[in-house]
């Protein structure tokens, strides 16, 4: 699962390269970023750890979404909407993350 993480901390340092999140919190994005995917794939027990890594290498650029969206999310955690200086923002769900990669998680019984 390392090589997962390490390549999605590749992918966040070259987005983030300004120095605008250091790599402590690169590590700690890209962490539970895999962590997540990981869940909401639900893969089956009797999936090899491997062919998870696998996939999930396949995947490493959604994986990599879901750490940027926690990224550019740090210090405005939940917000459903902000407005300030005649700026405004939302936030789409994270699933449309999932969505957007053609990610869908393995049904069970």
């Amino acid at each position: 699962m390392e090589n997962v993480r390490q390549a999605v901390v590749s992918i966040l340092t070259q987005y983030l390269n300004d120095g605008s999140v250091d790599n402590i919190m690169i590590g700690v994005l890209a962490s539970r970023a895999v962590d997540a995917f990981r869940e909401y794939v639900n893969y089956p027990s009797t999936w090899e750890e491997d062919a998870i890594v696998a996939d999930m290498m396949r995947h490493k650029s959604c994986i990599g979404d879901l750490a940027l969206y926690e990224a550019i999310q740090q210090g405005a955690e939940f917000q459903s909407m902000h407005i300030e200086s005649g700026l405004y923002r939302m936030w789409q769900k994270k699933g449309d993350v999932y969505t957007s990669h053609g990610v869908v998680p393995f049904a069970t019984t």
